[in-house]
């Protein structure tokens, strides 16, 4: 890893004399998003299309062009070059979930009991895409015109979820002209690949675009156990379009997506650090425990562990010595198969009409709708023990209208709108006992429930560019929002503690009102029939409905300003300045499923970003540099906890479940979630960006992003018990981000050849988005670098390409789960390569 990051730390400090090269440069043309392209940076930070020198944010542009040369395939591929970002993945939603953090802002949505909205608006052709089943948004982007990540508050466009930040991606549009290309590709772990785009004219003023994308892949690790399967996955996207112009002041957008995206097993390994089997005597010595195939010994973690044990060793490894453990990078072994199959379908249409040449009206509405089907091995292991079954919805709509001038003569730009949405969430869990396990037999169900969520609101904005001068702008806007969310739940049940044959059930009422034990409509007719299942003398307790803590809701009003200057003092350069507001709405947490009859409610999280930026084109424009420093002022932070309690069956008494802990001794558990705000945090940093054609051939770049965000003041879980929270680090935000490119173009064969190198750098971080659970191994992980290397060869309309990503094998995990018989379980990412053949026509 050290030589790795001095590679790469060479590779960044190589944009300054490529820039110094640029300068000394007399021919060539300007550097477009993150390449050498010859047009300027286009964004839609503020609704329409303007080049980076007439909006003051901080940016970063991924044109179409870099997204196909450098095979980004989805969002991971394009955060890891952008400064001050930092994201997890690998968690329970799919090959392709993604919990994002911008300048330490992260969202409180990785759970479907959470009732926060998105700190991030990710939108698809100005349509909110970012309320799904599997979590946040992960958007195709094949045959797309450019993305777009906009940091800081965009309140005044974007609205309650974009506090954090925005993702613009826009798609190609249909055109008159005839269009085609096939994309076939394979890598390994067995990935196959096939796509395509077809464009043209339907009629006068009618023009269509179709684009399919469908991937299948083994992935990294195959399940050792009899009943076979491992990380399968399997992808397809869709997308339609329709565009009709009737004249020339008149443009109407249709577009349907489509995607489905299921998933096998979990691409995660146990690390059997601190492995316990919650009260069953099994150790790692055990068969069916782990098959043979050992434990993640990621970064020696696992090794580290067993040596600072009494004597050298673990009681988990049942005598057995730690050599004998094999490092597990290839397997997993499980008696169940997980999936997760993801749905989801967007349909988007937008009009635009221009009265005159003054005055533009824009209409936008879109609906989304998302499904989930979820089957996990909650134990991860070759025990049948413990499943969670799971089914998730959602639905959205919203519509917005806007009106704005046009033309490039105004001496006041003005933009005026509103927008109303609604969404909606649906939830169906249950934890599914499969043997004898803490105080359950075979056949309970440790919790059920059902969730249902629903979000609406309304906002109006308008926003003033005052040109004071040629060189000069005022930008004044506001947004002002009302948000209500509702929280409810229902058919919530918990299992009773078992009984002896022959006991009654439990009538008494269980706690606040809960209660009483009753069996399920399936076991009191197997109990009529004298079919009841005994174990070792015992029976189910059956059930009691937890009937407190069931419902909360949350509504605010609020207004979000924005004052910005924006200088240019050249054609070539802009310096700005601005203060903007961004907030998350108030809401409501029911939580009945703790037993004890808890909810939460929580107020609105206000932020107020500080920030002085500049881009500038040098060199001939051969040279593009990009910058800005922030000081980001939160109040009211919103925060999410989660204590698991156990009921000591002795004497009744409520105490903090630690891994030390006999479940046996539990006569039943509680999970208490809440969410409450934290007076205070704060978050600074930098963002630093170059990009140069050194020669016409040779192009070179780089980033680096600074970040020191941290609690002020507050309390919450350190190590599951509640403390001050005063200087700690926000989780998910490492201090130190950096990137670098360097790509050589040359004629080959015949046609023109491509080589070149991405290098990507995180550093150390805390994993916990919503709570500090701990600051060490596992939630703590280490800094990364990787590197990505690429090589493509040209010949007219036709292409290869050959990619290797994380070239060096770098050991990494972006995500970590604790809840399992085999340790904390790892996301893997070993290195990867494919070949793909493009043919246009």
């Amino acid at each position: 890893m050290r030589i790795q990051g001095v590679i790469g730390a060479s590779l960044l400090a190589m944009a300054l004399p490529a820039a110094a090269a640029a300068q000394d440069s007399s021919t060539g043309s300007a550097p477009a998003a993150d390449d050498t392209r010859d047009t300027d940076i286009v964004v839609t930070a503020q609704r329409k299309l303007q080049t980076i020198l007439d909006v003051p944010v901080s940016a970063t542009v991924f044109s179409s062009e870099t997204i196909e040369d450098r095979n980004y395939t989805d969002a991971k591929d394009y955060l890891l070059q952008t400064p001050n970002v930092s994201f997890q993945q690998g968690g329970r939603n799919g090959a392709r979930e993604i919990i994002i953090s911008i300048r330490g802002i992260a969202d409180l949505k990785g759970g479907e009991k959470v009732l926060t909205q998105s700190a991030f608006a990710t939108y698809v052709d100005e349509f909110s895409a970012g309320t799904l089943a599997s979590g946040q948004a992960n958007p195709n982007i094949y045959d797309i015109e450019s993305v777009e990540i906009l940091r800081g508050p965009q309140g005044v466009f974007f609205g309650r979820n974009s506090e954090g930040g925005a993702i613009n991606i826009r798609t190609k549009k249909p055109t008159e002209e005839f269009y085609g290309r096939i994309d076939a590709g394979f890598g390994r772990f067995s990935t196959y690949s096939l796509a395509g785009v077809i464009n043209g004219k339907v009629a006068d003023g009618l023009f269509a675009r179709l684009s399919v994308q469908g991937e299948t892949t083994k992935g990294p690790l195959r399940n050792r156990h009899p009943i076979g399967g491992g990380t399968d996955a399997d992808y397809l996207n869709v997308r339609g379009q329709l565009r009709w112009q009737p004249d020339d002041a008149t443009t109407v957008d249709l577009q349907v997506n489509h995607t489905i995206d299921n998933s096998g097993m979990q691409a995660k390994i146990g690390s059997c650090i601190n492995q316990g089997a919650f009260g069953l005597p099994y150790n790692l010595a055990t068969p069916e425990l782990l098959g043979g195939i050992g434990c993640y010994d990621a970064k020696g973690e696992f090794r580290k562990w067993v040596a600072a044990g009494p004597g050298g060793t673990r009681p988990q490894l049942g005598g057995l010595n730690v050599a004998s453990i094999r490092d597990n990078r290839d397997s997993l072994y499980q008696d169940t198969r997980d999936h997760t199959n993801n749905e989801t379908t967007l349909v988007i249409g937008k009009a635009y009409h221009e009265f005159g040449d003054k005055v533009g009206l824009t209409l936008v509405g879109g609906y989304a709708e998302s499904d989930q089907d979820q089957f996990l091995d909650l134990d991860r292991s070759g025990i049948n023990a413990i499943n969670r079954l799971g089914t998730f919805s959602t639905k959205s709509y919203s519509v917005e209208g806007r009106l704005s001038s046009v033309g490039e003569d105004n001496a006041i730009d003005w933009t005026i709108g509103g927008i109303a949405y609604k969404e909606k969430f649906a939830a169906v869990n249950q934890i599914l006992i499969e043997q004898v396990l803490g105080p359950w037999v075979p056949g309970d169900k440790a919790n059920e429930n059902r969730i249902f969520n629903s979000l609406k609101g309304w906002a109006a904005f308008a926003n003033a560019e005052w040109h004071v001068t040629d060189q000069l702008s005022l930008i004044v806007g506001a947004r002002y929002s009302y948000d209500r969310g509702t929280n409810r739940w229902s058919d919530v049940y918990a299992a009773c503690g078992r009984r002896a044959v022959g006991d009654p059930l439990d009538t008494s009422t269980v706690a606040d009102g809960n209660g009483p034990c009753q069996l399920t409509p399936e076991q009191a007719l197997m109990n009529a029939r004298g079919q009841l299942p005994v174990y070792g003398g015992f029976v189910t307790g059956g059930r009691y409905e937890q009937l407190t803590g069931r419902f909360a809701t949350g509504a605010a009003h609020d207004f979000s300003p924005r004052v910005a200057i924006n200088w240019k003092p050249s054609d070539d350069a802009s310096i700005y300045a601005s203060v903007s507001k961004g907030y998350k709405p108030a809401g409501g947490q029911a939580n009945p499923d703790s037993g004890i009859g808890g909810n939460s409610s929580f107020g609105r999280e206000k932020l107020w970003n500080y920030e002085l930026g500049g881009n500038a084109y040098l060199a001939n424009r051969r040279l593009l540099l990009q910058g800005a420093l922030f000081y980001m002022d939160w109040k009211d932070f919103q925060f999410t906890s989660r204590q698991t309690l156990c009921v000591r069956a002795s004497d009744g008494a409520i105490i903090v479940v630690t891994s030390d802990i006999d479940l046996s001794t539990c006569s039943r558990q509680l999970q208490v979630d809440s969410v409450t705000n934290l007076p205070k945090a704060r978050s600074k940093g930098f963002e630093f960006s170059a990009t140069a054609r050194v020669t016409d051939g040779l192009t070179i770049g780089g980033s680096v992003g600074y970040l020191d965000a941290k609690y002020v003041k507050g309390q919450g879980l350190i190590g599951g018990s509640l403390q001050p929270l005063d200087g700690i680090r926000i989780g998910n935000s490492p201090r130190w981000t950096a990137a670098a490119n360097i790509e050589q173009r040359f004629p080959f064969a015949g046609g023109d050849a491509a080589i070149g190198l991405n290098w990507s750098y995180r550093g150390k971080t805390s994993l916990g988005v919503v709570e500090q659970t701990t600051q060490t191994f596992p939630a703590a992980v280490d800094a990364v670098s990787l590197f990505n290397l690429r090589v493509t060869q040209d010949w007219g309309s036709n292409k290869l390409s050959i990619n290797v990503d994380n070239l060096f094998g770098s050991e990494y995990y972006t995500a970590t789960e604790g809840f399992s018989f085999v340790g904390p379980q790892l996301s893997y990412n070993p290195r990867t390569w494919s070949v793909k053949w493009t043919t246009e026509f």
